[in-house]
């Protein structure tokens, strides 16, 4: 068996093991109900897309759209290699038979990104060929075509770059490159937006060829690994325990001001512990991405007032769905943590302090998504959509707790 031949028998036994390792999860998931949610939300965004498509306003803007979502999913070029620590001590040496391995990773993510990518674009394209279409959707699809092998192309070099400055330099310069390539052919002639194009690729692999970079990016794919996975273990953990991962700290200084509010007393230590845990783990990174994107598709649907004004409160109460999702992971955060019973803590405050944190957490992001739906409907005239869903969201406001309650008692008694 030759080199190359052994090197992909591993990859596709390292990636089935990775599959038969998730899939009992994805069942606990299955029975969760999140499907069903899903299902509701895909419903929901199918409805207000068809009814977007059938009354696009005069003033939609086209341009800013289809910039926001095309640059998102030809700029995202994940690579999952199935890589571990060990494989520094193992796999380095033999680091120049491994062109067969890295083949099979790009394929892999390639693949399915540009599906994503082709499902984006053939979604906006119906809505750009009823504004001004300067060009046409074959000129588009090229383009897009042209960009994602870039993009792809692009990531790769930058993960081979010896300093994380550059690195990150570079990546920010390639989705600004890709946005302003997007935006020339939104917008411009096809001759123009082709001398553009061609103009900023001779840039783009001028600059690429500058920084110093290794052959094979050993830790950095690694860490990309141990990330990657992290994340699907993170989502599980909504559903149910999971292995325990080393856990990331951000130190995210815009809203860290925020646990300033949280006095640092014994009688308030689980207060101030899951409002720093909610501030600087993943947990509250995946939660402020959530509602900044909630916020801008709320206002948009809000603004072109879809569905007589009731379009916008389906997305919000989508994304304050999603979001009550993430947060009630936070119960798990330190469940398993050894120093609970090592320090003199007020444990029998733990539960009422940690619905408090969570109060405020969902009245706070609710209140936000809420406003961004109520002011453009109130500008337009309208005002019932408003109040129904501030009604129906203090009504989930007041049970939401008793339902955690509920489950971090049972989460004691099986502990």
């Amino acid at each position: 068996m030759s080199h190359d031949r052994k090197f992909e028998t591993l990859w596709h036994r390292r990636a089935k093991a990775f599959r038969e390792e998730a899939l009992p999860y994805f069942r606990y998931m299955g029975q969760s109900g999140f499907p069903a949610f899903m299902s509701l939300f895909i419903i929901s965004s199918a409805i207000g897309y068809i009814g977007l498509i059938r009354h696009v306003p005069a003033d939609f803007p086209f341009a800013v759209v289809g910039i926001a979502a095309l640059t998102l999913v030809l700029c995202w070029s994940p690579l999952r290699t199935w890589l571990a620590a060990g494989d520094t001590v193992f796999l380095m040496p033999r680091e120049a038979e491994m062109a067969g391995y890295l083949r099979l990773s790009f394929r892999y993510n390639t693949i399915a990104c540009t599906f994503l990518a082709a499902a984006v674009f053939l979604l906006y394209l119906p809505i750009y060929l009823q504004g001004p279409a300067v060009n046409g959707g074959w000129a588009l699809a090229i383009m897009a075509v042209v960009m994602k092998a870039a993009n792809v192309w692009g990531a790769w070099r930058e993960r081979r770059m010896t300093w994380p400055g550059m690195r990150r330099l570079m990546r920010l310069m390639r989705w600004a490159f890709t946005a302003l390539t997007i935006a020339a052919w939104l917008t411009s002639l096809l001759w123009q937006a082709a001398g553009f194009t061609l103009l900023l690729g001779v840039l783009y692999v001028l600059l690429y060829r500058l920084p110093s970079k290794h052959r094979m990016p050993w830790e950095r794919l690694i860490d990309e690994e141990a990330r990657t996975r992290k994340r699907y273990y993170v989502f599980f953990g909504l559903f149910i325990d999971v292995p325990t991962l080393p856990s990331s700290i951000a130190k995210r200084p815009y809203i860290s001001w925020l646990l300033r509010t949280a006095r640092y007393a014994n009688f308030n230590t689980f207060v101030y512990l899951y409002t720093a845990s909610l501030l600087r783990t993943e947990m509250g990174g995946m939660i402020i991405r959530l509602l900044l994107l909630g916020c801008l598709i709320i206002y948009w649907f809000a603004e072109a007032v879809s569905l007589s004004g009731y379009g916008s409160i389906i997305v919000f109460f989508i994304f304050m769905g999603l979001i009550a999702v993430q947060l009630s992971g936070l119960r798990h955060v330190h469940r398993y943590s050894v120093w609970k019973h090592v320090y003199p803590l007020p444990e029998k405050q733990r539960i009422e302090q940690f619905l408090k944190v969570d109060r405020l957490a969902m009245l706070l992001c609710s209140t936000l998504l809420w406003l961004f739906a109520a002011l453009p409907l109130a500008f337009a005239g309208m005002f019932m959509p408003s109040l129904a869903s501030a009604a129906l969201t203090l009504a989930y406001l007041a049970i939401r707790p008793g339902r955690l309650r509920k489950k971090l008692m049972l989460d004691e008694d099986e502990d």
